[in-house]
Parts: C-alpha cells; sequence; structure tokens
C-alpha cells in the first residue's frame, strides 16, 4: 500500500535510476572513455572494448536519449572497431570475434529501450498518484487510509479541517481520534473492516484536536490485505435535528396524553383496525394496549350489542365518503360495564399514499347519565303532575261523598240499613282521601302539614301494609319501644319515609332474610331504625346512597330516589340520617328526629260526633267545583252562618261590591280565572284585617308559607270533614286556627 500523503511532496517511486546524481550519471561516460584510450595504450584491446560496450549500457540506464546512446555505441564501435581490427592484423584476434561488435553494439541500445519503456511507466504511475491524491483531498469527508497495523497512511484536508491535526502529525502513527473509552469498539470494528466487511454508515463519536466529542457517520472499504479507508462523515446536525424533532415529539405525545381524550389512528377499513391508540384508553375502558394493537376486530368486538351495526355502517359510510365520523356508542369496559363515548375522527392521507383515520374518544357516561336524570326528572314530573291533577280532582269529589255522608247520617236512626250504608260510604272516602294524599305527596303538590305524630303507630301501619309488598322468604320483624315521645313530621311523609326504607331493605335480600324495624329513644331524639339481612355495601357505595338517581339495582328497576327522598324529608324536620353497611353483613339505615312536646294529635283528633258551634257571620264561599261549593254552602247554613256561594274570583268582586262586608273569605287555592291568594290580596286591598281561610289538597306551588304566615290566615286540606270545616271557620273567626297546619 502506498505510504503516501497528498498533503505532502510524494517520495520517488522510480528506483535506482531516479536516485543517480548528476555526478553518478557522468561517470559511465568517464570510464566509456577511458575503455577506448587505454587499449591503444597498453593493449588488451577485446577486454577493453568489452568493458566500453558495458560502460555504454550503464549510461544509456542513466541517460536513456535515443540520440546520446546512438553516438556512445557508434563511438565505441569505431575506436573500439579499429583497435581489434588491428589486433586481428597482427594476428592475435580470430576473424569470427570480430563479428561479437553487432551484438555489443546492440546491448546498449536495448538497455536504453527498457530504460526509456521503465520511465514511461513510472511518470503514468506518478500521475495516477498524483491524480488519486488531489481526488483524495477534494473528498468533502474526513478520509483516512490505515496500514495492516492500523497506523495512518493518508490524511485528507477534510480530515484535518474535522479533526484538527495535520497530516505530518498523524502519518504513521495510531489513530488519536478514538476516545480512550471507544478503544474497544474501534478495535472491533476495524477488526471487522480487515476481514473484508464493508460498514455503511455506523455511528460513532470520536475526538477532535480541541477536545470536543464529533457525532460522525463511519463508512469503510478494504484494501485488501494491505490496510483499509475509512470515511468520517459529521452528523452533529443531523442528529441536532433527529433531537429536536425526538423532543417535538415527546412534546405531542405528553400534549396528546395529557388531555381527557382518548387519542386513536386507524386504518381506512371495514374494521377500523388500530394503528395507534393512547394510554387513555386503558384508563377509560381497562383493556390493554396490545389488545387494541393486535386483534384488527378488536374494536367491534366491544361494541354494544345495540350499538354495533349501526356503528359499524357509520364506519363504511365516512370510509367510502371522507366524511367526517361523528357518532356516540357505548364500549365494553373490561369489567363488563358499558362507557359511553363520543367518538369524532376524519381521514387523512398518511404516508405511501396510505390514508388513516385520526380521531379522538370522549367519556360522555356523566353525560349520558346526567341526560337519563333529566329524563326521568322530567318524566316523574309529568307523572307527578298528572297525579297531582287526579288527586285534585278526587279531592273535590272525595269532600262532597264525604261531607254529604255526614250530613245525611244527622237525619237517619243509628242503627238503621240507610246509616250503616252511609257509614260504609264515608269509610270508603276516608281510604280513598288517603290515597290521594299518597298520590299528592308523589307529586310534591301537596301541602306538608306537621302534627304530633306516634312513630310506633306509623310503622305499625307500614307493616300491614308490608305484609302484602314483601316476598313469602323475607320476615319482617317490629321492635318498638313504649312509650314512644311524638315527633312534629307530616304524616304522609313520614308514612312514605317508613314505606321507602322497608321496600329497599327489602329489595336487598334477594335471597330472602328478616327485616327487623326498630325504634327507640336517644339522647332526646326519636331513632327509628330499619335493618335487613341483604348483601350489604361497600364503603363507595354506602358513600353515594343518598345521592338522587344512584341506584345499585338493574336498569329499569329503580329510580335512585328512595334514599335522596328520605334524606330529605329528615332533613327538613332537623334530623340526621346513617347508614351502617358492609358487604355480606346488611345494612343499618338509622333516622333520628327531634322528640316533640306533647302527644300524637290522634289522641287530639276532632271528635266529629261533638258539637262544634256554629255562628251568625256572613261567609263568602268561592269554590268552582259545584259539589264542594254546595256542601260548604249547606254545612255552613245548617250551622247558623250567612252564606253567599259563588263559583270563581270575578263573581265573588262582584258579590262583595253588591252587599254588606262579609266576615270570612272561604276560598279554594286553585281556580280557573283568578287564585285564591289573588282574591284574597285584591279584597285585603280595601279590607287589611278580612279573615282568609283556603281550602285544598292540591296548591299547585299557588300558596306558600309566606302567604300562611299572614295574620287571619289559615289552611284546610281537602278532602275535610263537616266538623273540621266547622271548626276551621269558627277557629279562624274567633281569632285562633285550631286545625290550621304549620306549613314545612
Amino acid at each position: 500500500m502506498p505510504r503516501w500523503s497528498p498533503a505532502v511532496d510524494p517520495p520517488s517511486v522510480t528506483g535506482l535510476r531516479n536516485r543517480l546524481g548528476p555526478a553518478a550519471r557522468a561517470s559511465p561516460d568517464l570510464g566509456l572513455l577511458a575503455c577506448l584510450v587505454l587499449p591503444w595504450l597498453i593493449g588488451a584491446e577485446q577486454f577493453w572494448v568489452h568493458l566500453a560496450y558495458i560502460f555504454a549500457a550503464v549510461s544509456a540506464f542513466g541517460r536513456p536519449g535515443g540520440r546520446g546512446t546512438l553516438l556512445r555505441v557508434a563511438t565505441v564501435t569505431l575506436i573500439g572497431g579499429a583497435a581489434l581490427v588491428r589486433v586481428h592484423v597482427q594476428g592475435g584476434l580470430p576473424a569470427h570475434e570480430l563479428l561479437e561488435l553487432p551484438l555489443l553494439a546492440a546491448l546498449p541500445l536495448l538497455f536504453a529501450a527498457f530504460t526509456r519503456q521503465r520511465v514511461r511507466a513510472e511518470q503514468n504511475v506518478l500521475r495516477d498518484q498524483q491524480r488519486l491524491a488531489r481526488v483524495v483531498d477534494r473528498i468533502p469527508l474526513a478520509t483516512i487510509a490505515f496500514d495492516a497495523e492500523a497506523h495512518i497512511v493518508t490524511w485528507n484536508t477534510a480530515a484535518e479541517q474535522l479533526f484538527g491535526w495535520k497530516p505530518e502529525e498523524v502519518i504513521g502513527r495510531d489513530n488519536p481520534i478514538v476516545p480512550a473509552d471507544q478503544r474497544d469498539a474501534s478495535n472491533e470494528l476495524f477488526a471487522r473492516i480487515m476481514t473484508g466487511e464493508r460498514l455503511h454508515g455506523i455511528e460513532v463519536s470520536r475526538r477532535a484536536r480541541d477536545g470536543r466529542t464529533l457525532e460522525l457517520a463511519l463508512y469503510s472499504a478494504p484494501l485488501g490485505r494491505d490496510g483499509t479507508l475509512v470515511l468520517y462523515d459529521d452528523i452533529h446536525e443531523r442528529k441536532q435535528l433527529e433531537r429536536e424533532r425526538d423532543q417535538a415529539q415527546r412534546r405531542y405525545q405528553d400534549l396528546v396524553e395529557s388531555v381527557p381524550l382518548v387519542t386513536y389512528i386507524d386504518r381506512v377499513d371495514d374494521n377500523a383496525a388500530n394503528v395507534y391508540t393512547s394510554p387513555q384508553a386503558v384508563d377509560l375502558l381497562g383493556w390493554p394496549l396490545s389488545d387494541w394493537a393486535t386483534d384488527p376486530c378488536f374494536f367491534e368486538r366491544i361494541l354494544h350489542p345495540d350499538d354495533r351495526e349501526r356503528v359499524m355502517a357509520e364506519v363504511v359510510q365516512a370510509n367510502e365518503t371522507r366524511e367526517e365520523f361523528d357518532s356516540e356508542y357505548r364500549l365494553r369496559h373490561r369489567d363488563g360495564t358499558y362507557v359511553w363515548v363520543r367518538d369524532r375522527s376524519a381521514i387523512l392521507d398518511g404516508h405511501a399514499d396510505e390514508p388513516f383515520a385520526r380521531g379522538f374518544l370522549l367519556d360522555i357516561t356523566q353525560q349520558k347519565q346526567l341526560e337519563a336524570q333529566l329524563f326521568q326528572s322530567q318524566k316523574m314530573d309529568a307523572l307527578g303532575q298528572f297525579a297531582g291533577g287526579i288527586a285534585h280532582d278526587f279531592n273535590n269529589l272525595l269532600t262532597g261523598i264525604g261531607g254529604y255522608a255526614d250530613l245525611a247520617v244527622g237525619g237517619t236512626e243509628p242503627d238503621s240499613l240507610v246509616a250503616r250504608c252511609l257509614d260504609g260510604i264515608k269509610t270508603a272516602a276516608d281510604e280513598a282521601a288517603s290515597l290521594t294524599s299518597r298520590l299528592l305527596a308523589f307529586s310534591r303538590r301537596n301541602v306538608p302539614e306537621r302534627k304530633l305524630v306516634d312513630v310506633n303507630e306509623i310503622v305499625r301501619e307500614a307493616a300491614s301494609m308490608l305484609e302484602r309488598l314483601v316476598r313469602a322468604d323475607v320476615r319482617v320483624k317490629l321492635d318498638l319501644t313504649h312509650p314512644l315521645p311524638a315527633v312534629a313530621a307530616d304524616l304522609v311523609q313520614l308514612k312514605q319515609l317508613v314505606v321507602n326504607l322497608a321496600l329497599n331493605a327489602r329489595d336487598a335480600m334477594g335471597d330472602g332474610g328478616t327485616l327487623t324495624i326498630e325504634t327507640t329513644v336517644v339522647a332526646g331524639s326519636v331513632v327509628l331504625r330499619v335493618r335487613d339481612t341483604g348483601e350489604g355495601m361497600d364503603a363507595a357505595t354506602r358513600a353515594r346512597a343518598i345521592e338522587p338517581f344512584f341506584t345499585t339495582k338493574p336498569e329499569g328497576k329503580g329510580t335512585g330516589l328512595g334514599l335522596s327522598v328520605v334524606y330529605g324529608v329528615v332533613d327538613a324536620l332537623g334530623g340526621r340520617l346513617s347508614i351502617d353497611s358492609a358487604v355480606g353483613l346488611g345494612t343499618i339505615v338509622e333516622i333520628a328526629l327531634p322528640a316533640a312536646v306533647g302527644v300524637s294529635e290522634e289522641a287530639e283528633a276532632v271528635d266529629e260526633a261533638s258539637p262544634v258551634n256554629g255562628g251568625a257571620e256572613r261567609v263568602l264561599v268561592v269554590e268552582d267545583r259545584d259539589i264542594v261549593r254546595h256542601l260548604a254552602r249547606d254545612l255552613l247554613e245548617s250551622s247558623g252562618f250567612d252564606v253567599i256561594a259563588v263559583a270563581g274570583g270575578g263573581e265573588a268582586l262582584e258579590a262583595v261590591a253588591a252587599s254588606e262586608p262579609f266576615d270570612l273569605l272561604l276560598t279554594d287555592v286553585v281556580m280557573p280565572e283568578m287564585s285564591g291568594p289573588e282574591l284574597a290580596q285584591r279584597l285585603r286591598a280595601g279590607r287589611p284585617a278580612l279573615p282568609v281561610l283556603y281550602m285544598s289538597g292540591y296548591t299547585d306551588d299557588v300558596l306558600d308559607a309566606h302567604e300562611l304566615s299572614q295574620e287571619a290566615t289559615a289552611f284546610l286540606r281537602k278532602p275535610f270533614g263537616n266538623a273540621e270545616l266547622i271548626a276551621a271557620v269558627r277557629g279562624i273567626l274567633d281569632g285562633h286556627a285550631v286545625t290550621s297546619p304549620s306549613p314545612v
């Protein structure tokens, strides 16, 4: 392998001829001259002539010019030949030896021809080397040639500029650019190159003279057994761009993986085969990302059966039309539940003209739950309005039925068939009134009425009802404390509370069990406990148990309103509610209500058989339903009152304007033209102290607590008994409304 560097003068490669100086080249000519003179002086002509031809040949090697060689050969032949002829004439040399002269003359000529050919070959080699040196020096990559011992033999200008060492500092020495910690790896690469392997673009780190670490790509080509050629490409800028690209990709990936969305890339095919899914999918659905990547039909497989056909048809359509995909559907979580998502994607052309669908999944489960809750609330509100409307009409009818039956009883013999029939009508009317009261409680359009209530009595009534509602494998057990202080509560709401808790306990015991209802007194509070032996609840379920619309029952089996309604009632009464439960140990719901002073109003109820004093005051009755209006008029007139009965607010204003002042306004609350409170407000504009007695079982939010808090104002709930009506009228006229409820 040539040991030179194009950066320095190349050494001579033409051998001995070019290494001889001018004096050395002239010596053969001097010898030649001596050989031509000496035969004439000392004899031995044949020896000196042969030696002269040898000097001519040597001169031809040193000076291969054609003319000089011919001149030397001609001179030797003429002078030397003359000397030999003289010897032959004298008889000292045979004639055949003179024939050697042409052969001897040819020898210098052959030497001259050989030398000229060699010189031309050496000149060609030198030109090639110089040309190669220029080419290597112009290579823009740092180019270094090594011999078999890994010593540097070539170091071009690019290598000098890149690494900082000059050629004369490194030629013939070990490679200085390999860092100490990279020597083993470098030796391994050199060994691979020397086996004939060509390396292409191997990334390595090398050291510059100033200590900088260079990022390079290594290329190599073996040069036989003599060494190898190595080229280094500075890839620092490319690596920097790659690092910046990687950093940008990491930032983008961090951004994608930090938003509360699942981003994805799918192939545009009928199965929407997945290419990439962000890690948020694991948090959303529980499935590992490998399932998305390895199963082309995974997306279709976890779609809700009710959504699958629709969604896959939308996918196919979006693929064909290239329109934006926007759909809402359910995906199955790994735990078996379903998650509502909104899926939006668009098809974009990717690399190699392969299109991809890029989009995101947004968890809308909570939104769907809120929509379902809103729908349920609207449905319940509509049902409540319907139930309230029916209950309102029934209350008016029941008021008339019960009132007239009560009036008729007074004109019959106590034990007669007619009396018993009338008692039956009254009993049926009372039971129907209880039903309408529950309907109004359901619709929340009744006016809550606090009374002193015996919780034990409520529990016993609920237990008798539960006997028809619980399954045969559920045993109802009562553990009641006697005596028990009364509580101030709405009777209907309290009954609803006990029934709701009992039914929840029943539903929690799918395989049967014991439902225990207990009452006791703790620290001045009446405590009601409903205990079941069902499945129980974990901490997470227990924490959400009183949330509206939260239910653990299957879809369509529960509204999630039971405990929330119970909590609302208890909270309004100033009580507290607590839940003690554990999985497998059942549930205890405990309600504590403030104890009231006194006994329950069942003991203080108005005795309808006892006489109630009437009066002679003027009463204006305003009621749009004929049966109630006529009953009130007949009942009040039979008790001595002066009554004017009209069907609406307009007629009432006319009656007031056309007659003497009235002592009392007895009015319905909800009426078509003008509500009762509106009528009372207009009449009190002229007479602020006018007593007003409202009667209704369905206020439709027209009557509020502020209205009832005014002086000389009372409320009578429909359906009412005759004695209740007379007592209420008498009470408000006398300045104390004994039947007026306290609004909650």
